[in-house]
């Protein structure tokens, strides 16, 4: 029977981490999270790299469309919820379509009432996180400047275009102020209707930016070193033998300082 879906499609350094490892923990009444297609930490980018893989990245764990299906029946056969959420910040990159076209076709998903959850941040702060987290990400290995890189990025990071995208889509959008941060994640599962009692005592604290110095020393590593294994273990070092390695990304951070 196609469940009635709900898409979080992000976008990229919302609190998409945090919401994404409380989905993956804990189950809620009102909707199934499934398990196929999750990536490591909770979020369903390994669903949208097997159906979109212009977008894979070289550690995903994509399937062929055919076997993603039939684990994704398989799981949901001994589901009794009549409403799936999905998240991955990737569907904010264009493919919603492609996705739900997919998930419709096969019987998964119910073709109306659509629901799109989107997570609005002020530009420039996102930016900052966004940039910290390219820094960090050993298999993206960014290696422009904090300057260049806005200069470049900064018309990718629009929200307005990924709210065309997912209505030119079909999709009902509903839009959620990223702060206050400290409630999101509890105003984003209200949202996709869990009741106050499923709702998290604590927060999981994930995927927190690099302080500057580390930043700017692993900008220097991702220029000289290439294997995404030797970055991953330089970067390990640094968050070892640099006090404070973690802090708040900050738009000053483009100021040129």
């Amino acid at each position: 029977m196609p469940r009635r879906l709900i898409l979080h499609a992000g976008p990229h350094k919302t609190g998409t981490s945090a919401l994404q490892a409380v989905l993956r923990q804990q189950s809620f009444s009102a909707f199934y999270y499934p398990r196929t297609g999750q990536w490591p930490d909770g979020a369903h980018h390994n669903l949208v790299f097997s159906l979109i893989p212009e977008l894979r990245r070289p550690d995903a764990e994509a399937l062929e469309p055919e076997l993603l299906l039939e684990q994704l029946q398989a799981e949901l056969a001994e589901v009794q919820h009549d409403t799936l959420l999905i998240s991955s910040e990737f569907l904010s990159l264009g493919c919603a379509a492609r996705v739900v076209a997919w998930l419709v076709e096969q019987g998964i998903a119910q073709p109306d009432g659509i629901r799109a959850l989107l997570v609005e941040r002020e530009l420039r702060s996102r930016a900052a996180s966004h940039y910290n987290q390219a820094v960090k990400d050993p298999y993206v290995g960014e290696t422009r400047s904090p300057q260049q890189w806005l200069k470049e990025e900064e018309a990718k990071l629009r929200f307005e275009p990924m709210i065309e995208d997912l209505e030119a889509a079909g999709l009902g959008v509903e839009v959620l102020a990223y702060e206050p941060a400290e409630s999101l994640v509890h105003r984003a599962l209200k949202v996709a209707g869990a009741i106050d009692g499923e709702l998290p005592d604590q927060i999981p604290w994930t995927n927190t930016s690099m302080s500057e110095a580390v930043l700017m020393a692993l900008l220097e590593v991702n220029r000289t070193v290439r294997d995404p294994q030797e970055r991953q273990i330089r970067r390990n070092a640094l968050f070892a033998t640099i006090s404070p390695a973690f802090l708040a990304s900050s738009p000053d951070l483009f100021s040129g300082h």
